[in-house]
């Protein structure tokens, strides 16, 4: 990975950035030709802890990324993979995140609709992510998202 959160942010490139796209693509530890997405989350917060009001910036850029996405079995598998990024961080307290805050909270309901077709699409159309035959099945993966912190069920948004 050659590009860091704060060049995504001077070149309005969130979503590239959150997405693994170019400069931002940070190959998985097993070199199986898919974006760690967890490298690439950690970044962004690891530049926002340093910000004056990080918390706020985190909702204000997440909703920008969501903001950007297609009914897509790539943006679908994207968003799903940095909401577990998201708990997964948030269970042990890492960098500002806590238990007393939740980034699903500070959503609208229409946010929170889109991420829930977004999942959907995912499930059913996880043969069109690129590698999905290398990973896990997606209804394993969701099943370990819930087990890693995150309390919602994102199918039923």
């Amino acid at each position: 990975m050659k590009g860091y959160f704060d060049e995504a942010v001077k070149n309005n490139e969130i979503t590239a950035y959150l997405n693994g796209e170019g400069d931002y693509f940070a190959p998985e530890e097993g070199c199986m030709g898919y974006h760690n997405h967890m490298i690439n989350f950690m970044g962004m917060l690891g530049y926002l802890k340093r910000q004056e009001h990080p918390y706020q910036l985190l909702v204000k850029y997440f909703r920008l990324y969501l903001s950007s996405l297609k009914e897509d079995a790539l943006d679908g598998w994207n968003l799903f993979k940095n909401i577990g990024c998201y708990y997964t961080l948030r269970q042990d307290n890492s960098y500002f995140l806590t238990q007393n805050e939740d980034l699903m909270d500070e959503l609208t309901a229409e946010e929170k609709k889109k991420i829930g077709v977004l999942c959907r699409y995912v499930r059913d159309n996880f043969d069109k992510v690129p590698g999905s035959a290398q990973m896990y099945p997606i209804k394993k993966q969701m099943k370990m998202e819930i087990k890693y912190g995150c309390p919602y069920n994102l199918l039923t948004f």
